[in-house]
């Protein structure tokens, strides 16, 4: 009888254990140090609670995160609830930790980064040394924004580019690359050289993404490397004509014509007939100025040239002119050019550096000087202003031309003779004239080192394609025109 009264007591026991851990869920254990902090994840987070809070701080995160931050030494529950009503349960452990603990912690997570030292001073633990990447220095930084109480003094060293310039260059030789260099040009890694195949090309890439730097590739496959060269042509004109005084008629210039007839009759008994007609034509000139005449002028060339290392560039704005060549046996034609010259031939090397012969010359038609000879018609002169030089300059940097300046100026006084001399009132029988002619020239080279797929390239052609798209625009039927 007794034991068929214990039986159901049993199986209702059991029953209720079994609903109690389909509610509530034993957690694991958190071990925190003071003043650490910790997420864990616990899916559909309905409410939570905390048993002693100065020893853990708890916070949510969405429905589905809770960051415990430790606090206090001591011991506390952590209480989960789900949405669907179950319950998990956490011991929460938060105790001082050890510094020597914490540092060895720290080289854990730096890993195999060098050049960084930790230590203890004071309270606190120190980060110091300098960071041989890019890379190296955020993962310290993340590192130490999980200690509150550790400090970073790292810095990135100041030769870090070209630590990773000479690691790629050891890279590339142990792969087989040869002809691939990694330069350092200002705060960029430049890859320089050329590859024998495209499989080359992305080995080259592989290595330079394992080393985590970023670079500007420039290698070229079985081809020399291109110069891009961006020159400006810029000359000032400044022209001055004044005139002053009066000029009187002091010359008489003209033509005078006489014609002397004589007839007699056959017949002795009549007279002589004569006639002699005279006429004359006189002209002179007076002239009275006071002006000034300013004029200015602005002369502005940008080409753009792209030609392999090595290799000769040509530019030319302006013209040709007919020159007739006459000898004793043949008559031929020669053309001469002027106008904006422009004559480069780029050179690179392995260092970035970019030799550049430079040949310039802005030149115009001087009709002053002309000269005729064996009929033809006149042949004029020229007015020529002409640099040339042999500039070594780096990736991206500017050579200036200038200096190259002409200035001619003229003056001429007419006057009556005695009259002009007479001082201040010979003023009114004066007449002065002033001309001036001011020219400067310079010229600014900026050579690149590119390859088709540069940013610089791209920026060229689309700059080309806007300008074209606007003058189609422009030439096209518009009701506003």
């Amino acid at each position: 009888m007794s034991k068929r009264l214990k039986l159901p007591w049993v199986v209702g026991a059991a029953l209720a254990l079994a609903a109690t851990a389909a509610w509530a869920q034993e957690g694991t254990s958190i071990n925190l140090g003071v003043g650490t902090q910790k997420v864990i994840t616990v899916p559909g987070i309905s409410r939570i609670a905390v048993g002693d809070p100065s020893i853990a701080d708890v916070k949510t995160i969405g429905n589905s995160q809770v960051l415990i931050i430790g606090s206090g030494e001591g011991k506390t529950t952590l209480l989960i609830w789900k949405n669907s009503g179950q319950r998990i349960s956490y011991m929460v452990t938060v105790r001082r930790q050890d510094p020597n603990e914490v540092i060895g912690e720290i080289k854990k997570l730096l890993g195999d980064i060098e050049g960084v030292s930790v230590r203890m001073v004071g309270d606190r633990i120190i980060l110091d040394g300098q960071a041989y990447t890019t890379q190296d220095a955020d993962r310290i930084d993340q590192v130490v924004g999980l200690y509150p109480n550790v400090k970073s003094f790292v810095k990135v060293a100041p030769n870090a580019k070209k630590l990773v310039a000479q690691n790629l260059n050891a890279a590339f030789q142990k792969a087989g690359l040869k002809n691939v260099q990694a330069n350092v040009v200002g705060a960029t890694i430049f890859l320089e050289g050329s590859v024998e195949s495209q499989q080359d090309l992305a080995k080259a890439e592989l290595i330079t993404k394992a080393i985590g730097e970023k670079v500007e590739n420039l290698l070229v496959v079985g081809i020399k490397r291109m110069i891009l060269s961006e020159v400006q042509f810029v000359e000032i004109r400044r022209n001055s004509t004044d005139r002053y005084g009066i000029k009187y008629p002091t010359d008489i210039t003209g033509s005078a014509s006489a014609n002397l007839q004589i007839s007699k009759d056959l017949w002795p008994s009549s007279f002589s007939q004569g006639a002699m007609p005279i006429s004359a034509t006189v002209s002179s000139d007076l002239a009275i100025g006071f002006q000034t005449n300013d004029g200015y002028g602005r002369l502005l060339a940008q080409p753009k040239l792209v030609c392999a290392s090595g290799e000769k560039a040509e530019f030319l704005a302006g013209g040709e002119v007919p020159i007739p060549l006459i000898t004793a046996n043949q008559f031929s034609v020669e053309y001469k050019e002027y106008g904006v010259i422009l004559k480069l031939r780029p050179t690179a090397d392995r260092n970035g550096n970019i030799q550049t012969e430079i040949e310039a010359e802005a030149s115009e038609i001087d009709t002053s000087v002309s000269v005729s000879f064996g009929g033809s018609s006149a042949i004029p002169g020229f007015r020529t202003r002409k640099v040339k030089t042999n500039v070594t300059v780096r990736h991206g940097e500017t050579i200036v031309l200038s200096g190259v300046f002409s200035h001619d100026e003229q003056k001429s006084v007419s006057k009556l003779p005695g009259l002009g001399h007479i001082p201040i009132i010979g003023e009114l029988f004066k007449n002065r004239g002033f001309d001036s002619t001011k020219r400067e020239l310079v010229i600014f080279v900026t050579p690149r080192i590119v390859n088709p797929d540069s940013d610089k390239i791209r920026q060229i052609i689309d700059d080309v394609k806007a300008r074209y798209k606007q003058a189609r625009g422009e030439v096209n039927f518009s009701i506003f025109d």
